[in-house]
């Protein structure tokens, strides 16, 4: 039996502090299973997260996700990690083909940890030698908080240029190009209800700056993208794209770049090599299961997505919210905007529909463009993804009016009713697929 020496001699305890640790751990892996649980059932309409499909889950369970893979190129003489042998090929032959089918690219680069992290490689790669000036989307437009930023520290000169329902403004870029020494475009509509334009400002650029990279940074609508319901920016002129997988692509937190030109992979590759070690070979392998899914189910989904987000944005309309609106309706991508009145309200409203199991996303004053005050800035994508369709959008929209007569039990009853109205889930829902419990308890 422990003395109460034995905490000073070798570090354990004695058996009453034991039992209370026992007890402190039992209770922090209640509190995590009760809130994944909670998570299960919530209705997320925020629109920079997705779910994972219990089959992209497997990797993150699974002891992968805490090893290192380095030997893409299989060398028997080159495993200076182990482990990974026997499932490396999701990485290199699944996950690469798929994402190349997807993206119609033949380079792509999957080493990126996050949408920023694509960010500052894609910045560092292609923004040509220090003083030269990168071009990026102003906040204020719907641009990125953090690009500006990053490309001063990378010892490049920032140009911001405003975007109007996803246009640029290509007399103000015109006026950069013929000042500046651009080496790159950096499009980074963030915050949009728009497409953005992408053809315009290629057709800018081979006129007045060929030698000039143009790249977009596509986390939002990367699964429209890839899924057909919004153009390929390669199609329409652009040397590069990329983003996060978590949005409406349903992934990981990752990040992803695609090229169709060699050089241009070569410049992404090189600042890769600096700038991330460990790529997070369980969250890579999730990536190339969930790119596997949506080479069957993208389509189907990323069409629905937007369809809801047309019929969201028209039932909460019809139902008293301010809704921003476009020239021709709410929405052409994942998003709706929702004015609810100041950051008080705003902020009560989004805690009602919380406890009644719906998610919202809330943007402070002046965060979104052309929109004053707080807002939701929800999205159709992760309960697409889970099956909802139109109709439940309709009760979507009826829990929203019970929160805001502070009708919680009524808001809980419309969200299970929408729940209960979903379709098929975009994904293989095969409970086979999920890891056993182990045997061992704490």
């Amino acid at each position: 039996m422990r003395g109460t020496m034995r905490v000073v001699e070798d570090g354990t305890l004695s058996a009453a502090p034991q039992q209370q640790h026992r007890r402190q751990i039992h209770e922090l892996a209640r509190r995590l299973s009760d809130s994944h649980n909670r998570s299960r059932d919530a209705l997320s309409l925020v629109p920079s997260e997705n779910r994972l499909s219990p089959l992209a889950q497997l990797p993150l369970q699974f002891d992968f996700h805490n090893r290192y893979f380095f030997n893409e190129d299989h060398d028997p003489d080159f495993w200076q990690f182990r482990g990974g042998e026997s499932i490396s090929d999701i990485e290199t032959e699944v996950a690469y083909s798929s994402l190349r089918a997807l993206s119609d690219a033949p380079f792509v680069n999957l080493r990126p940890v996050s949408g920023l992290s694509a960010m500052l490689i894609a910045i560092a790669g292609m923004g040509g030698d220090p003083g030269s000036t990168v071009v990026c989307i102003d906040p204020a437009s719907g641009g990125h908080y953090a690009t500006a930023a990053v490309i001063k520290r990378f010892g490049f000169v920032p140009a911001a240029i405003s975007v109007e329902a996803g246009a640029v403004d290509l007399d103000g870029l015109r006026k950069i190009l013929s000042s500046q020494n651009v080496s790159l475009i950096f499009l980074d509509l963030a915050n949009s209800l728009h497409l953005l334009d992408v053809a315009a400002v290629a057709a800018c650029l081979a006129e007045h700056s060929p030698h000039t990279l143009l790249h977009i940074d596509a986390s939002h609508t990367l699964g429209l993208i890839l899924g057909g319901q919004a153009p390929n920016p390669l199609d329409l002129g652009a040397t590069s794209f990329g983003g996060s997988t978590h949005k409406t692509f349903p992934g990981p937190h990752k990040g992803v770049l695609f090229t169709r030109l060699p050089h241009v992979s070569r410049l992404i590759k090189d600042a890769q090599r600096v700038l991330v070690s460990s790529h997070h070979f369980g969250a890579t392998l999730a990536l190339g299961l969930a790119a596997r899914e949506f080479e069957h189910f993208g389509p189907a989904y990323a069409r629905q997505v937007v369809v809801n987000a047309k019929r969201l944005g028209a039932e909460l309309a019809q139902r008293g919210f301010d809704v921003a609106r476009r020239t021709d309706g709410y929405t052409d991508n994942h998003m709706v905007w929702v004015h609810v009145g100041d950051h008080a309200a705003t902020n009560k409203l989004a805690g009602t529909l919380a406890e009644a199991g719906i998610r919202v996303n809330v943007q402070t004053e002046n965060e979104m463009p052309n929109v004053s005050g707080s807002v939701f800035r929800l999205g159709t994508n992760e309960v697409t993804f889970e099956g909802a369709s139109e109709t439940s959008m309709a009760l979507i929209a009826e829990a929203f009016v019970a929160a805001r007569d502070g009708a919680v039990d009524r808001a809980a009853m419309n969200h299970s009713q929408a729940r209960q109205a979903f379709d098929s889930p975009y994904f293989y829902a095969d409970a086979g697929w999920r890891p056993a419990e182990s045997s061992k308890r704490i």
